[in-house]
């Protein structure tokens, strides 16, 4: 059963690091003039979603995609892929009122399911970039990042890599963006290891905090004042020791801090943007500078009773593509989460 109304949760906006080895140098994407011809981003939505294993059906043999494929128990046919499709595009675009300034997502397989959802339904006005790199994680699954051109310009892109003692993981998306008014943008697109193993799998979410908090102290360094977001999928929780201590991101604005998790200021009790088994948390993240807080009008789990459904157990869920091998033809197991800038 579907819940009725249509609910938002709008979560205003309140207002110590880590070291580790400086990562590679950033590649270049190619010479571009910051801010020429672009729009202001003021008012405009970004996205970060985790969609729930967007697999094509094709199979790839360098991957484990063996449970994505039409002859598998899953039955992952071509009408299923295009179902999901325009889920997702739906999804995002009402979460963002229209199609936003930037999309983040979680869990792809490769480029060109990334490429199908941005020409998919309204999300095809947008005429996106997309930034992606393939990750050695074994399913194939990585991160992705969708540009609007009117408001942003890839500068500089790279794939930072999560070192793991005898294992794999996705690897961090970093994109500089040039941005109106001749200003940058640093975005951290992640998927960090997951919670499967307990206890165990903290050290491997305190190694992708030291990656990507390496990157934001040299972008710091060059400029105190820089624009820095982090989103995507962290798999903790705000005040759990990856991101608290590991980025060094704080819950609040008066903290001596230079980065600040959204999703942890101002927040009624009991919401999220992942349901475990009745039990909401934000394991979504946008984390954000200082200016960049300054800039940042309302952070929201995007709750809506299209995405959502009654769970006999466990109450209002999200409406997922699967659950273990049942077809479900929902959105997915997470909801969005909306940064609009002022």
């Amino acid at each position: 059963m579907r819940i009725m109304g249509h609910t938002r949760l709008l979560f205003p906006l309140l207002f110590g690091c880590s070291a580790a080895t400086a990562p590679p140098a950033v590649q270049g994407t190619g010479e571009v003039t910051p801010g020429k011809g672009l729009r202001s981003m003021a008012g405009q939505a970004i996205v970060s979603y985790n969609v729930e294993n967007l697999f094509d059906t094709k199979d790839d043999p360098a991957t484990n995609d063996a449970d994505f494929l039409p002859e598998s128990e899953r039955a992952w046919t071509p009408e299923r892929y295009r179902t999901k499709l325009q889920r997702l595009a739906e999804a995002i675009t009402w979460s963002a009122e229209g199609t936003p300034a930037l999309v983040g997502l979680v869990e792809v397989e490769n480029g060109q399911v990334v490429r199908d959802l941005a020409e998919t339904g309204a999300l095809k006005d947008g005429d996106y970039q997309v930034v992606h790199h393939d990750s050695p994680d074994e399913r194939g699954i990585d991160v992705a990042l969708l540009v609007h051109p009117r408001f942003a310009k890839v500068v500089k892109e790279q794939a930072l890599t999560v070192p793991l003692p005898n294992d794999h993981t996705r690897d961090v998306l970093y994109a500089e963006l040039a941005i109106a008014n001749s200003e940058r943008l640093h975005v951290f697109m992640n998927h960090w290891p997951s919670r499967r193993d307990g206890e165990a799998s903290v050290p491997k979410r305190m190694a992708a905090a030291a990656v990507v908090r390496a990157q934001v102290d040299l972008i710091l360094a060059e400029d105190p004042k820089a624009q820095v977001l982090i989103m995507g999928d962290l798999n903790d929780a705000p005040r759990d020791a990856s991101i608290q201590q590991g980025l060094g991101a704080a819950c609040d604005a008066n903290a001596e801090a230079n980065l600040f998790d959204l999703m942890c200021m101002g927040q009624p009790e009991g919401h999220g943007s992942y349901n475990y088994r009745g039990e909401w948390d934000y394991l979504d993240q946008m984390i954000v500078s200082r200016t960049l807080l300054a800039r940042a009008a309302s952070a929201k789990a995007y709750w809506d009773d299209r995405l959502l459904f009654k769970h006999p157990r466990y109450g209002p869920s999200p409406d997922k593509t699967y659950a273990g091998s049942d077809y479900k033809g929902g959105y997915s197991d997470h909801l969005p989460i909306v940064l609009r800038l002022n």
